[in-house]
């Protein structure tokens, strides 16, 4: 019997082993699986529901590979995050998506009368210390699974804490969740930081993917793809085109 090559999945010989799908089949074809597993990538683009609904596709991909996703928030609370994906045709209420609310509590909303068993609520982004701890608890739960994290979105963390201490927890982060054979994908809103700092987040990236807009048409690019890619939300999701 002839032998699969090296480094490819035996059922998808195309795709690499080291890579986890984005939740979008076209795409993982192009760019060989996915994002790097482990590995921590930067999502760049504007404010809309595009990267959003990338990070969707990407989360509810885990649950066929039984696999743990943890969702960082600080724009919004889970349930609406739920009900956004929802929308797109994607669950997130699955027992193996958690979430880490950095939202809720900055609006003073009150706990819950059933607390939400998938959620770790923090005070806001700018409890960096209590973030990590909260992750570590998830991860350490997760423990033999590969694991997908979220972070939506970056921007905000970084706009509510000091240049040095978001870097150095970054550096934390990312070197702990290679670790735990995870894949992150940190949400990074087009234009709202400088080329300096923008530079120190990149800095311990594996990847970067920029979403790039114009006349109403979005593009991709990323360097594991030969040329941009065009593509196109709708009612089920991103799409290419």
């Amino acid at each position: 019997m002839e032998l699969p090559p090296l480094g490819v999945d035996e059922e998808q010989p195309i795709l690499k082993k080291n890579r986890l799908s984005t939740g979008i089949p076209d795409l993982d074809i192009m760019m060989e699986g996915g994002y790097p597993n482990p590995g921590n990538v930067m999502f760049v683009g504007p404010t809309g529901n595009e990267k959003a609904v990338f990070a969707f596709h990407f989360a509810s991909a885990a649950e066929a590979k039984k696999e743990n996703v943890i969702i960082i928030s600080a724009d919004t609370d889970p349930q609406s995050m739920r009900e956004k994906s929802s929308s797109f045709g994607m669950d997130l209420n699955g027992e193996n998506i958690f979430f880490v609310d950095c939202y809720s509590q900055t609006l003073g909303q009150k706990k819950e009368a059933e607390p939400d068993e998938n959620c770790i609520s923090i005070s806001g982004p700018g409890a960096l210390n209590d973030l990590s701890i909260a992750l570590k608890e998830l991860l350490t739960k997760s423990a033999g699974k590969k694991v997908r994290v979220i972070f939506i979105s970056l921007s905000t963390f970084v706009l509510y804490n000091p240049k040095d201490s978001i870097v150095k927890f970054l550096q934390v982060i990312e070197g702990r969740l290679k670790n735990a054979d995870a894949t992150a994908l940190y949400l990074v809103e087009e234009g709202v930081h400088d080329k300096q700092l923008l530079s120190l987040m990149e800095h311990g990236m594996d990847e970067k993917l920029t979403l790039s807009e114009g006349g109403g048409k979005f593009e991709l690019i990323a360097p594991s793809l030969d040329m941009p890619v065009p593509i196109k939300l709708s009612s089920s999701g991103i799409a290419v085109v």
